[in-house]
Order: C-alpha cells, then sequence, then structure tokens
C-alpha cells in the first residue's frame, strides 16, 4: 500500500529556478574575481601540516579546508573520519519534459522507496528516488507510486537515469588544528532530508566568518548548531523507513495532527530560526506515533 505524508509539500525556493550548472558558473565566477585559483582535475598526492602537493606542484596553505565529498582525503588525513557507522542508501534522478502540476515538491513514501517530484522549469520536472536496494530504478519504483506514474505517461525523458549512494555520515569534528571541513566532508545527510546544498551554504558562511577571524574553534561550535537538527530529523525519518508498522503510524498521527506536522517541519527548516529538535520532542512524538 502507497501511503503519501499529509501535505508533504515543501515551498518551492527560487533555487529550485536555476540549473544547478548555472549556478555552478556563478559561483566559480565570482570565485575567480575574488582572486581563487582553480587547479581542474589536479590530485593531491601529499598533504603536511602546511603544505601539499598538487599535480607535482608545492603548494603552502596556512588553512586547509576539506570541501571533497563524503570520501574526503582531507577528512581521513586529518584523522576526522566519523566513529560512527554510516547509514547509506541508493538515490536516482531523472528530468521529464512536462508541465509541473504543482508549485511545490511533492514527496511520496511507498513501501520500499520515496519519491521525490520537484518542479525545475516552465515545462520540466525532476524525479527523484531513494531506496535501500540496490536494483531499485526510477522506472520500477513509479510502480509503487500509480499517480506519479499516471502524470508521467507520455513524457519524454530529458536527462539519462543518474546515480549516487546517499549516506548519513558525520566527521569525528569538523575542525582540528587549522584544518576545517564543509559539506559533506563534515556532516553527509541521506537525501530523505532535502537539506545537503543548505547546509553546506550555511556551513561555508560560518567558515567564512570563523577564518576572518582566525579562530576556528567558532566554526566548530556554529557547525554543531547547523547540522543538528537535521541529523536528528533524518534519523527520525530513517527510522519511519525501517518500519512499515511505525510509518504507518507516523503518517496517521501527521493526518490528525497537522499542526504537529507544520512544526516538524518548521523546525526542520529552521523557521522560526533558533527553535530546535529537542529529546522531549522526540519523546512526544514516539508516544503519538504508538497511540495513534
Amino acid at each position: 500500500m502507497t501511503r503519501s505524508l499529509p501535505q508533504a509539500r515543501l515551498p518551492l525556493g527560487q533555487a529550485y529556478g536555476l540549473r544547478r550548472a548555472a549556478l555552478h558558473q556563478l559561483l566559480v565566477e565570482r570565485a575567480a574575481e575574488l582572486g581563487v585559483r582553480f587547479m581542474w582535475g589536479s590530485r593531491v598526492s601529499e598533504i603536511r601540516a602546511d603544505s601539499l602537493y598538487a599535480a607535482g606542484e608545492r603548494i603552502s596553505f596556512r588553512w586547509l579546508i576539506g570541501a571533497d565529498g563524503q570520501n574526503s582525503s582531507v577528512r581521513r588525513w586529518a584523522g576526522l573520519d566519523g566513529r560512527r557507522r554510516k547509514h547509506s542508501r541508493f538515490g536516482f534522478r531523472r528530468h521529464y519534459a512536462t508541465a509541473p502540476w504543482s508549485d511545490f515538491v511533492d514527496v511520496h513514501w511507498g513501501r520500499r522507496c520515496q519519491m521525490f517530484v520537484t518542479p525545475t522549469g516552465a515545462e520540466e520536472v525532476c524525479v527523484a528516488l531513494l531506496s535501500s536496494d540496490p536494483r531499485m530504478r526510477i522506472e520500477r519504483g513509479l510502480q509503487e507510486f500509480p499517480g506519479v506514474a499516471a502524470r508521467l505517461r507520455g513524457a519524454k525523458a530529458l536527462t539519462q537515469e543518474a546515480g549516487a549512494v546517499s549516506v548519513l555520515s558525520q566527521a569525528r569534528a569538523a575542525a582540528r588544528g587549522n584544518v576545517a571541513l564543509v559539506g559533506d566532508a563534515s556532516c553527509a545527510v541521506d537525501g530523505i532530508a532535502g537539506q545537503g546544498l543548505s547546509l553546506a551554504f550555511q556551513q561555508a558562511v560560518a567558515l567564512g566568518e570563523a577564518l576572518s577571524r582566525g579562530d576556528l574553534a567558532c566554526y566548530e561550535s556554529a557547525h554543531g548548531r547547523i547540522t543538528r537538527n537535521a541529523v536528528r530529523m533524518t534519523r527520525l525519518l530513517l527510522l519511519m523507513n525501517s518500519s512499515a508498522w511505525l510509518r504507518r503510524r507516523a503518517l496517521r498521527l501527521f493526518a490528525k495532527n497537522q499542526r504537529l506536522f507544520s512544526r516538524m517541519i518548521s523546525i526542520h527548516t529552521s523557521e522560526p530560526e533558533g527553535e530546535s529538535l529537542r529529546a522531549r520532542d522526540m519523546i512526544g512524538v514516539g508516544w503519538g506515533i504508538l497511540w495513534a
């Protein structure tokens, strides 16, 4: 049986209107204006306390920032690999040529996967799928969501199906000495959270402020505040994903108590700012699910 979250639609920000390539180009151009030197395709062969080697060239640094993704070599070199076991799943996405049927991101939850439909243009939507099944693909996943399949019937696929591993993992710390980690290198959340780029941008701002002060301890503290809610919410969602019984109860609770559902979404998106998901909130939701 397929169930969708009650009104599980997140407002679509302006960022979705930008193509990833266009956004990437804007960031690269701005960085170049500020004097950033790019060494595309260069491989780092050795890292030391104050220098590294890239493409055979020795490069000295005061600060070393690891923004090199889930399998960060900087994190590994600095001894900051996480102590907890990673939780990993598989994610796939594809764009289709069809007019969006909503101005919101649609979230659908099935027995073996979740599906997200995002309007990315006037005549285009992006369909993303998350599953623990390595054999699951979008076409197969659509069998669990007949409503979405009906809307996509006859729509031309604009892109090839792209896939990647989606993980929940945290580094031991976001900073140590003159080394700092940002983005997935520091904290990667499963795609179900919908927070990857948002967390990275927030961390980048906090890191910039810390570097201007010459104190990475400020960044370590800010990093914890930035990622705390996203990690807790992701663990809760993955727990729901592990049990059909728990999932049905949770959806029933949110359908009955939409104020609670709205509050959970507000906390997840940091609105109002400063509100966090506390242990007693988790316990309260747990009791609500049991009695739903």
